[in-house]
């Protein structure tokens, strides 16, 4: 129910990009905060100490405690989403801590705590995960690092004994691993198909370069997470027994629990399942894992067979600060607001046209606890690096020399403080998981936990204090403490750039004529002026009884065009939206195709109305707003969010994007420029080239739904060709649907609707979406393909089967069937036969043009054993359509199900409004009724379901095989 290879069309292409107001790094709002508050600060917020040397204050809610063997806890009690908890269990050991014969232990550790414990031997722990909801055998329940190891649960807090039985899994990982020889030569298979597709991928070795440019000389050097193939594939339990007694100590861990719980409660069940923990081993040296300050200039030059195109990141790198004080926030808002400044700078410079660049972002390196490494990467072509290298140094040299000015910082200021507000906003639906996350940063690296209101302060504070004297002075500081670091990636075949000359480029810099920036333009002071209201022809409730969080009232103007909206409280201060019209590109004559696949994306990065993409990013600096749209093959569309203050800012985009769209030539050129490398070796990619085939074999020629375009096709795109394509499909509001769901008051969003909605122009057309996909072929189609260059292997089987109509019941099979295909997979593939890291499989039942069923499996593996890979998954499906799940398959899947249809978002209950609304293949209700459906169904529906829409002589099967 939640997967499609028709959804997932196109999606390399025709990609929603995003037109958003907000900080181009990491936001600054939820990491640190200040010391205690008053009121009556100088932008009317909270007045902060600002000594830089004050503690930043925990969060009261939070209860932190250490029992006397030195384990650390928090516990919180949230209820977002509600009756549920998140347990973390966070061990302070990872990669670095390995000894010289320890290559991949600490990572195949965390494997093999899936493999069975003292009290939850191998097959009752995984039934015990998987009665909690956990995926096992995807290896989402934990992650190992460098610097850490931790491990996470979810699991319903309806029943007590649920949540002990969780304390209890956590208890027996730190402290009661078995590590059985057998069950260790069972799962080298298993991390090695992680290895190669971490070590053996474009991916894998991009972070080879980077690690060699980073890591070098340090503690860090030569110890990959994921180890080595040969440290693998000769596992044994010593050095694991010795890695586990050694560092999963109690004084060396923390747990964490938050969520819908009783604090006391939870505290005493800790004590009671923790208490009695005791080291078995006397600690291990801690490892030397300092990072010096590195004054030399370094450059990293990696070319590789399977990397589609280039791009340049330079980087500044240079030892963590001790965070928690005020002091240490202030310093990462001024790193963050001078690294934007200077990507801002430079994508202005390419708005403008004329750069060796074609995509301009900040990004970071700062992939061990030691590395402060925030970077400026900038993509471009092979032939483009030396000039995109000289503009990004020449920018940073510059504001070294002349620093910045006062339009840019305030506008970088505006946006920060707009996220602050809208964080603050939230503050009441944080959700469990984040609050989880946090605590484990806390514990693992001293960021600050503080209240929303505190953190807002203290945020408040520091950005009325910023100046572009003090933002200038932060970053002269950085380049004087460092040298830059340069990674240069990009294909082997074309030339790059020799290290000598990016080493000699760095030294001239010294030397360039440079002159200060003109000052940033002012911005603009409104989007559009405000229409005059056109009263709705009708209202009325879209269900007959409210559900939940889904109580929609429908608006339809005498336009044609509908508002449907949905007040909710989910996540306060925050409203979702989407807008959906019938037609799509199977409208659009074959020689604007293309224009139509890629109309999103250039007019969504061209600005709207009088305001170009920079005037408008601009202008958006200090609202919470993203507006998205695309043309897909049945259906237009158009999404985004707001925060609350902001929602009619983004009535305002629709509004202009559907009256007054801009196509700028920059800004298809450099979108045409970001897909051109894969439309041209679409195999560089295997992953791309498995999907290329798979939409081939599913779709034949149809322009409309390849998944990648021919190089033909993409040579027909054009400026004037995505205007009249765009201007067509989304300048008529006749059949449109738009829907709003989240925190806002209904008076005000009819107000808005009337103004920005119901003034769209109109012709009164009322379109449909023609048919354009072939029937599924007949019998099995067999296809083997060459991709990448690594020593991995990959298995993708499509089963596509029509259906009369979407019924609850079959919706509710299809998610069982995921479940259950998603179990047996891991316990034959996986576990069994210890071949694939992560066997996927998904079920979905979708309805453009006609309802199908649609069955997606994807298996990797070692290249000579696909073909045995391919056996097990027919295996699987066939005695699932002989003979159904088992009674304990059965109920274990229901009960995954069932808590994943208990949580939702806005986004979601939009997607189903508009299901209804627009493509009309399925009732509003059955959504409400989904966990009826559950409950009717049976092990025979199932078995029946698989019969039906699995069938043994009808399927695609694409292998793919390194070239």
């Amino acid at each position: 129910m939640t997967w499609s290879v028709r959804s997932a069309a196109l999606t390399v292409v025709a990609a929603l990009v995003v037109v958003t107001a907000g900080c181009a790094g990491e936001p600054d709002v939820v990491t640190q905060d200040a010391a205690p508050i008053a009121d009556g600060g100088p932008s009317g917020g909270p007045v902060v100490d600002l000594d830089p040397g004050a503690a930043v204050p925990a969060d009261p809610a939070v209860t932190i405690g250490t029992l006397a063997n030195g384990l650390t806890y928090y516990i919180r009690e949230n209820d977002r989403p509600g009756g549920r908890a998140e347990l973390r269990l966070v061990v302070n050991a990872g990669s670095a801590n390995e000894e010289p014969d320890q290559s991949g232990v600490a990572h195949f550790l965390e494997h093999m705590l899936f493999n069975g414990t003292e009290q939850f031997p191998e097959n009752e722990l995984i039934d015990v995960l998987r009665g909690f909801g956990a995926e096992f055998g995807a290896d989402i329940n934990a992650y190992t690092s460098y610097d850490e190891t931790v491990y996470q649960l979810t699991v319903a807090t309806d029943d007590d004994d649920v949540v002990t039985t969780g304390l209890d899994v956590l208890s027996q990982w730190l402290s009661a691993a078995t590590l059985d020889p057998t069950a260790v030569e069972e799962e080298r298979g298993v991390v090695l198909d992680e290895w190669r597709g971490s070590d053996q991928t474009a991916q894998g070795r991009l972070f080879d370069a980077i690690e060699r440019l980073f890591l070098t000389g340090t503690g860090y050097e030569g110890r990959d997470p994921i180890g080595t193939s040969d440290a693998i594939e000769s596992m044994v339990p010593e050095p694991l027994r010795r890695f586990y007694d050694q560092w999963y100590r109690p004084d060396n861990a923390a747990l964490i629990v938050v969520g819908d719980i009783d604090v006391d409660d939870i505290e005493a069940a800790i004590a009671e399942r923790f208490e009695s923990l005791t080291p078995r081993a006397q600690p291990a040296a801690e490892p030397d894992l300092t990072i010096g300050a590195d004054t030399e200039p370094a450059v990293e030059v990696h070319a590789d067979p399977d990397q589609p195109a280039a791009f340049v990141e330079v980087t500044l790198p240079v030892p963590v600060a001790p965070r928690g004080t005020t002091g240490a926030w202030r310093d990462e808002v001024l790193d963050g607001v001078a690294f934007d400044a200077i990507a801002d700078r430079l994508a202005s410079d390419l708005g403008a046209g004329g750069t060796a660049f074609t995509a301009v972002s900040v990004d970071s390196n700062s992939h061990v606890r030691g590395l402060d490494a925030p970077s400026v990467l900038a993509e471009t072509l092979p032939a483009g690096v030396p000039d995109t290298l000289q503009a990004m140094l020449d920018e940073m040299e510059r504001v070294v020399r002349y620093g910045f000015g006062a339009n840019e910082i305030s506008r970088l200021v505006s946006q920060r403080r707009t996220a602050a507000e809208s964080a603050h906003e939230a503050r009441s639906t944080v959700q469990d998981v984040d609050y989880a996350e946090r605590y484990v940063a806390n514990f693992l690296t001293g960021e600050p936990i503080p209240d929303a209101t505190t953190e807002l302060g203290v945020l408040t504070d520091i950005l009325d204090g910023i100046t572009p004297d003090l933002v200038a002075e932060r970053f002269r500081a950085r380049w004087t403490a460092t040298a830059p670091h340069v990674l240069v990636v990009g294909p082997a075949d074309e030339p790059l750039v020799e290290p000598a000359d990016v080493l000699a480029t760095v030294a001239a810099l010294g030397d360039r004529e440079l002159e200060p920036r003109d000052e940033e333009a002012s911005v603009a002071s409104e989007l559009m002026a405000r229409p005059e209201p056109i009263v709705e022809s009708s209202a009325e409730p879209m269900t007959e009884a409210p559900w939940a969080f889904l109580e929609p009232t429908r608006l339809v103007f005498p336009n044609g065009a509908t508002v449907i909206y949905n007040v909710t409280d989910i996540t306060d201060g925050d409203v979702a939206f989407a807008g959906r019209s019938p037609g799509g590109s199977s409208l659009v004559a074959d020689a604007d195709v293309m224009d139509a696949i890629l109309a999103g994306e250039v007019v969504t990065s061209s600005g709207v109305g009088d305001l170009g993409p920079v005037a408008l990013d601009r202008f958006l600096a200090d609202v919470d707003v993203e507006v998205s749209g695309a043309i897909g093959p049945y259906t237009e569309d158009l999404s985004g969010r707001a925060s609350t203050p902001d929602l009619e800012t983004l009535f305002q985009l629709v509004h202009l994007l559907m009256t007054q769209p801009r196509v700028d030539q920059v800004a298809l050129d450099n979108v045409a420029s970001t897909y051109r490398p894969l439309v041209e070796d679409p195999a560089s990619d295997p992953g791309v080239a498995a999907s290329v085939a798979l939409y081939e074999e599913r779709y034949g020629d149809e322009r409309r739904l390849q998944y990648i375009p021919s190089a033909e096709d993409f040579a027909t795109l054009d400026a004037v060709g995505v205007e009249r394509v765009w201007r067509d499909r989304f300048g008529d509001a006749s059949d449109w649907v738009f829907a709003f769901s989240g925190d806002f008051d209904e008076d005000d969003l009819i107000d808005l609707a009337r103004r920005y909605v119901g003034t769209l122009p109109t012709t009164g057309r009322d379109e449909q979406w023609v048919d354009v996909e072939s029937p599924p072929p007949d019998g099995i189609v067999e296809r083997t393909v060459e991709a990448g260059t690594g020593a991995q292997g990959a298995l993708n089987v499509l089963y596509t089967v029509p259906v009369a109509s979407i019924e609850p019941l079959d919706v509710a099979a299809a998610a069982v069937v995921t479940q259950l295909l998603t179990t047996r997979l891991t316990d034959d593939i996986r576990e069994a036969l210890g071949e694939s890291y992560s066997p996927f499989a998904g079920v979905a039942i979708y309805g453009d043009p006609e309802p199908v069923v649609e069955t997606y499996v994807s298996v990797t593996g070692a290249p000579d054993r696909i073909g045995s890979i391919s056996g097990f998954v027919q295996d699987d499906i066939g005695a699932l359509r002989a003979d159904g799940p088992s009674d304990a398959e059965f109920e274990t899947a229901v009960g995954q199900v069932q808590r994943d249809i208990e949580l939702f978002s806005d986004a979601q209950l939009i997607e189903e409004i508009l299901t209804a609304e627009v493509d009309g293949v399925a009732e509003l209700e059955d959504f409400a009724d989904q966990g009826l459906a559950l409950e009717q169904l049976t092990i025979d529906d199932v078995r029946e379901f698989v019969v039906a829409y699995l069938p043994a002589d009808r399927y695609i099967e694409i292998t793919v095989l390194p070239r």
